[in-house]
């Protein structure tokens, strides 16, 4: 289900179609959930940690894209020597055109490099979040509330410093009991970005059915267009 944030955010049209990259974590997420339903598991993937929901989502739109992990932004190479990678700020997932990977700024050229890579400009830069109501069958998690707040502010304004990236969105993954939950704080937290000052185009969202183990009967996939600065001149 599509959903519109309000009227002053602005809208505009990506490169990459985020309607489509958020069916496609939809449609990795309903593939791991039906393997789980089959295992009769009694974990499900609200017991995973933000890394391994990340891994689940690049292992599954590798099909459709290449898919790089934990990428040195841009800007970054300014601020560290390439003795130093670790200080380098990194994004997420990054995707780019299948068969087309990223051009990797902090290794030298190689003969045996891929012929068609592709520059930061022509890439999706994602940075994934995620939160949960509950940590355990009846406990709320008490960071639910934060999660939401200011480490996802700051990632979208790391990405609007880098003048390299043409595509970037936020993606949050959320567990939840119901939709009408996650419907309020989907309003909420928009209105956290709007305070902030922060720009965001309309959000695509996408739910999933899951067996509730802990408490959570919905997985939502919402994603934000963050940047989108045109073609690459």
């Amino acid at each position: 289900m599509d959903s519109s944030p309000p009227t002053s955010r602005p809208n505009w049209t990506s490169l990459w179609p985020i309607d489509l990259v958020a069916s496609r974590i939809a449609a990795v997420f309903e593939t791991r959930e039906a393997e789980l339903r089959l295992e009769q598991s009694v974990y499900g993937m609200d017991s995973l940690d933000e890394l391994a929901l990340q891994r689940i989502i690049a292992d599954g739109l590798a099909q459709h894209f290449d898919v790089l992990r934990e990428s040195y932004y841009p800007a970054s190479a300014n601020q560290t020597s390439a003795a130093k990678l670790s200080g380098r700020m990194r994004c997420d997932l990054v995707l780019t055109p299948l068969g087309k990977p990223l051009r990797l700024d902090h290794k030298p050229a190689g003969l045996f490099d891929p012929i068609d890579q592709v520059g930061p400009g022509e890439a999706l830069w994602l940075e994934i979040k995620t939160a949960r109501q509950y940590r355990a069958p009846g406990e709320r998690h008490p960071g639910y509330g934060q999660q939401w707040r200011q480490a996802v502010v700051a990632d979208i304004r790391k990405i609007e410093r880098e003048p390299l990236i043409r595509e970037a969105a936020l993606v949050l993954i959320v567990f939840t009991e119901a939709d009408w939950v996650i419907e309020k704080d989907l309003e909420l937290f928009e209105h956290v970005l709007i305070e902030k000052e922060v720009l965001a185009g309309f959000r695509q969202e996408r739910h999933i059915k899951i067996v509730d183990r802990i408490g959570h009967s919905r997985l939502t996939v919402a994603i934000w267009p963050t940047i989108s600065r045109g073609p690459v001149q």
